[in-house]
C-alpha cells in the first residue's frame, strides 16, 4: 500500500493551529529561566574570593549559555507567530498592531526594571546626570523587544517568506562577524541611551552585537521547522540540525587555532564570532535533546519546566526585583550582599526557584481556567504598581 505521502508529494502543507504548543521549545526556554534563577543568584551573592577560582569559572561557562538560549527561544517563537499570521504581520492589520503593542510592553518594563528611584517625585529632583546611567543600561528584555520589532517591521516591507528569510540569515550573519568591529567603537560620544545597543564600554550587559544574532538565529531555526513540520518532516530537520550543530561547534573551535588574525583585537569570550557559534551549536544541541525527549510526551500541563517556560517573562521580572532590586529593602542584594557560600547560594536559589514556580503555577492556571479574569487581575496589579509610582515620595 502507498502511503498518503508518497501518493501526493505536492499536497497542501498543514497550517500550524494557533493553539498548538511545542513542548520542547517551552522546555528550553523552561531550562534558561531555571538556570536563570541559579545565575542571577551566584553572581549577585557569592563571595568575591570563591569567584576567582576554577569551579566558579566552569559554572560562569555554562550560565553563559543561558542568554542565548533565551533568545533563541524568543526568535523561534517570532516564526512560529510570523508561520500562522503572516498576511495580516505583512499588510499592517490587528494582529501586526498588537503585537507591536506588546514588545513596546516589554520595552517599558525592561527599563523600569532600571530606574534609579522607585518614585517619579526622586526621579524629578535628580540633578546629576550620571545618576540616570543606570536606567540606559540595556539588558536581554530590551534585545528582544528591539529585534523582534525590526523582524517584523522587515517582514511587513518584504512581504515575501521567500526574501525575508535570506534576508534575515545575511543580517544575522553580518551582526555576528562585525561584532568585534562594533564591539571597539568608542561610544562616549553618542546619546547615552543609544551607546549601550552597541557597546560595553558603558553601562550595558547585552549590546546588539552580537546578542541580537541569537535572537534571528532562532528565528531562521523556527522557520525551518515549521516548513518542514508542516510537510511532515519534522524528524528529518530535527536530525538535520543535530548535525548541523556538531559541524558548527567543531569547525569553529579548529577556526580559533588557525594562525590567521582577521580582527585587529580579539577576545574569544566575549565577541568573536567563534564563539558565537559554539554557544549557537550547544543551544541547538540543547533543542535537539529537548525534542528527543518531548517527542513522545504529552506532559506540557504538567511539567514544572514548561510552566516556567510558558510564564518565563513574569518569573524573570519578578525574580530580578527580588534578587537585584535595590531600590527595594527586602532584595537579596540589601539583605546579604555577595558574602555567601556555594552551599548558602543553592539553598536560597532552591528557596527562590520554589517560590517562582508556585507563582507561574497559579497565574497559569488561573489563565486556563479564567482568561477574562486573569486579563483583569494583571490590570489591576499594573496599574497598582503605576500609582504607587507616582504617589511614592521617597
Amino acid at each position: 500500500m502507498i502511503p498518503p505521502s508518497a501518493q501526493n508529494p505536492l499536497r497542501e502543507p498543514r497550517l500550524i493551529s494557533s493553539s498548538e504548543r511545542f513542548l520542547f521549545i517551552d522546555l528550553l526556554r523552561g531550562w534558561s529561566v531555571f538556570v536563570m534563577i541559579e545565575t542571577h543568584v551566584v553572581n549577585a551573592l557569592l563571595r568575591p574570593d570563591l569567584k576567582n577560582q576554577l569551579p566558579f569559572t566552569i559554572l560562569s561557562f555554562f550560565n553563559g549559555l543561558v542568554a542565548p538560549s533565551f533568545l533563541f527561544c524568543a526568535g523561534i517563537a517570532a516564526a512560529i507567530m510570523l508561520a500562522r499570521k503572516w498576511s495580516a504581520m505583512v499588510s499592517l492589520k490587528k494582529s501586526f498592531w498588537r503585537y507591536a503593542v506588546r514588545l513596546l510592553f516589554i520595552f517599558v518594563v525592561a527599563y523600569s526594571l532600571h530606574l534609579p528611584f522607585f518614585s517619579f517625585t526622586k526621579l524629578t529632583q535628580i540633578t546629576d546626570p550620571k545618576t540616570w546611567d543606570t536606567l540606559y543600561q540595556v539588558d536581554i528584555l530590551q534585545v528582544i523587544a528591539l529585534t523582534l520589532f525590526l523582524l517584523i517591521l522587515l517582514a511587513a516591507l518584504l512581504r515575501q517568506k521567500v526574501i525575508f528569510y535570506p534576508v534575515v540569515s545575511i543580517i544575522s550573519l553580518a551582526v555576528v562577524f562585525l561584532s568585534p568591529v562594533v564591539r571597539e567603537i568608542d561610544v562616549s560620544s553618542w546619546p547615552p541611551w543609544l551607546g549601550p545597543y552597541f557597546s560595553t564600554q558603558v553601562k550595558s550587559l547585552f549590546p546588539l552585537f552580537p546578542w541580537a544574532a541569537f535572537l534571528t538565529g532562532g528565528t531562521l531555526v523556527g522557520g525551518f521547522f515549521v516548513w518542514m513540520k508542516t510537510r511532515s518532516h519534522e524528524r528529518k530537520v530535527m536530525r538535520w540540525l543535530m548535525i548541523s550543530a556538531l559541524v558548527m561547534g567543531t569547525v569553529a573551535l579548529l577556526a580559533e587555532f588557525l594562525p590567521l588574525q582577521v580582527y585587529p583585537r580579539h577576545n574569544f569570550f566575549q565577541y568573536s564570532p567563534e564563539f558565537f557559534f559554539v554557544r549557537f551549536s550547544l543551544v541547538l544541541l540543547a533543542l535537539f535533546g529537548l525534542w528527543q525527549y518531548a517527542s513522545d510526551r504529552t506532559t506540557e500541563g504538567k511539567s514544572v519546566i514548561a510552566v516556567f517556560g510558558q510564564e518565563s517573562l513574569l518569573v524573570y521580572v519578578v525574580h530580578l526585583l527580588v534578587v537585584y532590586g535595590y531600590t527595594y529593602e527586602f532584595s537579596f542584594v540589601r539583605l546579604f550582599g555577595p558574602t555567601l557560600n556555594y552551599l548558602q547560594c543553592m539553598g536560597l536559589f532552591v528557596v527562590l526557584t520554589a517560590i517562582m514556580y508556585a507563582m507561574a503555577y497559579t497565574w497559569h492556571a488561573m489563565k486556563r481556567w479564567n482568561k477574562p479574569l486573569a486579563n483583569t487581575a494583571e490590570f489591576a496589579v499594573l496599574a497598582g504598581i503605576v500609582i504607587a509610582f507616582f504617589l511614592k515620595q521617597t
